[in-house]
């Protein structure tokens, strides 16, 4: 009996063993089915040939087929990877889907592998683990999406994986209207691509595409609408570099809605967020506030507003509708807890409930003002807040803010720009105006000593209004003082050494103002740090580093994408210096406004006092691409002004500016003066000579016709050098400080040294040019060609060295302009001096000397 009964025990045994996986995936709404009938026709070419030049993962997709059937509600993938290497082994060997079993079923038709002609099946239930994994508790909103993980056994390169799947179902929320978003995008290549929209003739159906995604081709097939996709080339969207604004997208994708508005929206929402009858408790609460407020709305509004913001806490539960349906005021109330939805609703019933007009609004914090150009559907917002209207004025509230004080007159909200009000005869966006948005204003005192011998003293005192306290005030809320004080102190730390903290910080909380003040107190020991190009010189690196990090750095090679601002952001910010002696400085400033921002920098001394006063505004959230060279200079420039170095030679007794001493640079100006010597003996010698054999005429041409207009630019031009060498600021003692005391002194100052060089050798030549051209001589017209290509070279010269020393530095557009203009001058110029007969006529005299020579 025992031997006969074995190879039917075996399998009863295993089937015991699977029942538990079996039950558990059937009771999360998994099943292991045939494929669906109602697939439309598609035969992919499986004999591509992938570019291996083009795979990152090691695999790639030799199919990758998507229908979507309206009527069913289903969503059907069949995908084959390609494994090419061994990353691919560890890359592509693993399956998962996501699906909520409140109201999705998933059904796996497919898991194999093909190896060497063999078909290698892979699917059983017992594989899958149905996993909850809740990705997004951190946020505290709990979803109910589960994960199907199947980790595919003995995968070897070469292998082709094929599986398919289909998701049925549909939140039962948004009813029967259709609306989805299809994505053409892929990090790796895909070989045969296909998707397709299946629907009834009775729907209409809107399409719109976005990044020159393509738009599908409609045809009837079994009495549907058959929508199809079938792209010869899926790209890899350019890398989103982390500083665009939230609502840059550069994926290419096509949005589908059957909504014909806005209205139809506003609609729905107003069946989803319906109140039904006030609890008792909620009853009470309304007229306990009444009671204590009177008649005095504006105040009842208040309280309504902070109890909801701080005793109602957040956490989401958005499981199956409740994902866009929210709780009932009066559950809202008794749990004291719920998500942003939730607590609108109720904050919209506690102010209804005494008269005042409040709505709820759907937002989305991040496709923010973008939302102008979607079709309209319900998923398009992920944020509730509140509109409310009360003696003529108009608030926005949002209730998930936390610790939010100040009076409903000065209410502010983030920026989240557009909002649809859920309001009966809403049919369009309104705009959500920044107002009210407080000021960031920081003041650091150093008072510096003589020698390390003393310590530095820093003071920081920041006073925080509006939406910037509600900040400060919630990030003290839920972080500890210890930890606030240590992160404090190690920025400090970061940009001046060795700081101690005097003591703790002080904080003061001016609530009815929404005013926050925090104060630090430092020392800084040895302040003074070494200066190894000066006997006796020591220096202080103070840094603007609150601005400078407001205004991040562009990279050379990200020139095509929006840069983000903080915005709204108001920053005022000082910093005062004791100096240990009475300090001279050549003041500095630089204001910049446009419609993206405001920098405003002034410097002032006051006996040993020296003040940097820096004043910054956003105006909007971002910097388009065609702003970026703007921006990037205006960002260069911040730099040089965002950090001074301060030298201070306490032997002396005397003191250095920021900008270094003031006065002229003795030794640039020497250097000056031997160049022009140098310079000079080179021109005399060159004046004596003379073009042979001599071709002189004693009749030569007068100065005429277009020569005219060349010698007047030739007799300024010596004029004009002159003034730019003077305004560079060659012989200004701060350029040469900045410059022998940069990071890289040396090459700086080598380049430094040859610019004036090469200024000088252009000044005095272009003397020379004046005095042949006058005296009609021989050598003009070939000193002259010299001349336009010597400038020239040295403005593209000087052009590339300065780029090369500075980062990021991008070519103005005068220096673009002032090399243009070189160009067109030698293309002009140059043909006529070879060319002429005006010009061969005309200078034909020879040096004096060379004539008694020839004779």
């Amino acid at each position: 009996m025992y031997r006969s009964s074995y190879p039917y025990t075996i399998p009863w045994l295993l089937m015991l063993l699977c029942l538990p996986l079996l039950l558990h995936a059937q009771r999360n709404n998994f099943t292991i089915t045939p494929g669906p009938k109602w697939l439309a026709p598609y035969t992919p070419d499986l004999n591509k040939k992938p570019n291996l030049h083009d795979i990152s993962s090691g695999y790639c997709l030799l199919l990758l087929e998507e229908q979507h059937h309206a009527e069913k509600k289903s969503v059907y993938q069949h995908i084959i990877r390609q494994i090419v290497s061994e990353a691919g082994v560890q890359n592509g060997a693993e399956v998962s889907v996501d699906y909520d079993p409140a109201y999705e079923q998933l059904q796996f038709h497919q898991l194999i592998i093909r190896r060497d002609g063999k078909i290698l099946n892979k699917l059983s239930a017992g594989q899958f683990r149905i996993l909850q994994q809740e990705k997004e508790l951190s946020r505290f909103i709990y979803s109910g999406v589960y994960t199907a993980y199947c980790i595919i056994e003995d995968v070897r390169k070469g292998d082709q994986i094929e599986y398919a799947y289909t998701i049925t179902g549909r939140n039962p929320i948004f009813e029967d209207k259709y609306f989805r978003t299809f994505y053409f995008a892929a990090s790796e290549p895909i070989l045969n691509y296909y998707k397709c929209l299946i629907a009834s003739t009775a729907r209409n159906i809107q399409f719109r595409s976005f990044n020159d995604a393509p738009m599908p081709v409609k045809r009837t097939w079994q009495g549907m609408n058959l929508y199809e996709w079938q792209p010869k080339h899926i790209a890899e969207p350019e890398r989103v570099d982390y500083r665009t604004p939230s609502w840059y997208d550069n994926y290419a994708y096509v949005e589908a809605s059957e909504y014909s508005g806005w209205e139809p929206i506003v609609n729905w929402a107003l069946q989803v967020n319906a109140t039904h009858d006030l609890s008792p408790a909620l009853q009470q609460k309304i007229a306990a506030w009444q009671k204590e407020t009177g008649d005095n709305k504006a105040l009842y509004m208040q309280k309504a507003i902070r109890f909801v913001q701080d005793d109602i806490r957040y956490m989401g539960i958005e499981m199956g509708e409740y994902s866009h349906r929210p709780s009932q005021p009066g559950k809202i109330l008794n749990q004291r807890f719920g998500d942003c939805k939730d607590k609108s609703l109720l904050l919209c019933t506690l102010l209804q409930a005494n008269g005042i007009d409040a709505s709820m609004a759907y937002v989305n914090t991040f496709a923010k003002a973008s939302l102008r150009e979607s079709l309209p559907s319900p998923v398009l917002f992920n944020h509730v807040i509140v509109s409310a209207n009360l003696s003529g004025n108009h608030y926005w509230i949002d209730p998930t803010i936390n610790y939010q004080r100040g009076t409903i007159d000065n209410l502010t909200v983030p920026d989240y720009q557009l909002a649809l009000i859920i309001k009966k005869g809403t049919n369009a966006l309104s705009s959500i105006d920044q107002r009210y948005n407080g000021t960031v204003r920081i003041s650091e005192t150093f008072v510096l000593p003589e020698s390390n011998k003393k310590p530095a003293h820093l003071q920081v005192l920041s006073n925080y209004s509006l939406q910037f306290a509600d900040d400060q005030r919630e990030n003290f809320a839920e972080n500890s003082m210890k930890d606030q004080e240590r992160a404090f102190l190690d920025y400090y730390k970061g940009l001046y050494g060795d700081v101690r903290a005097d003591s703790g910080l002080q904080i003061e909380d001016a609530e009815p103002e929404d005013r926050f003040e925090v104060g630090e107190y430092y020392t800084i020991h040895n302040p003074w740090k070494a200066d190894t190009t000066a006997a006796n010189h020591q220096q202080f690196h103070v840094q603007a580093r609150i601005l400078t990090d407001m205004l991040p750095r562009v990279p050379d090679d990200n020139h095509t994408q929006p840069l983000a601002l903080k915005y709204p952001y108001s920053l005022d910010y000082t910093i005062t210096l004791q100096m240990p002696n009475d300090w001279a400085m050549d003041n500095a400033s630089m204001h910049v406004k446009n419609k993206y921002y405001r920098i405003d920098f002034t410097s002032a001394v006051n006996g040993r006092t020296v003040t940097l006063h820096y004043q910054y505004n956003s105006y909007q959230d971002h910097v388009p691409v065609d702003y970026l060279t703007n921006y990037v200079d205006d960002r260069n420039q911040l730099a040089e002004i965002g950090g001074f170095y301060l030298y201070w030679d306490p032997t002396a007794g005397s003191s250095t500016s920021p900008d270094g001493h003031k006065g002229i640079s003795w030794v640039m100006l020497v250097l000056c003066l031997l160049f022009a010597g140098i310079f000079s003996y080179m021109a005399i010698r060159f004046y004596h000579r003379s073009v042979f054999p001599l071709q002189y005429n004693p009749e030569s041409w007068a100065i005429g016709g277009w020569l005219l207009l060349l010698g007047f630019s030739i007799t300024f031009s010596p004029l004009g050098i002159l003034v730019d060498i003077v305004r560079s600021g060659f012989f200004s003692n701060a350029t040469w400080e900045a410059v022998v005391h940069a990071q890289d002194a040396q090459v700086r100052l080598l380049v430094f040294i040859a610019e004036l060089a090469c200024n000088v050798f252009l000044c005095v030549y272009a003397i020379l040019l004046v005095l042949l051209f006058f005296r009609k001589r021989d050598t003009f017209p070939a000193a002259c060609i010299v001349f336009f290509a010597a400038v020239l070279s040295v403005q593209v010269l000087d052009y590339v060295a300065v780029s090369a020393l500075n980062n990021n530095y991008a070519w103005s557009k005068d220096q673009i302009s002032s090399i243009t203009r070189g160009i067109i001058g030698a293309a002009i110029w140059i043909p006529y001096l070879l060319r002429s007969e005006r010009v061969r006529k005309t200078f034909v005299v020879p040096h004096p000397s060379a004539v008694q020579r020839n004779w």
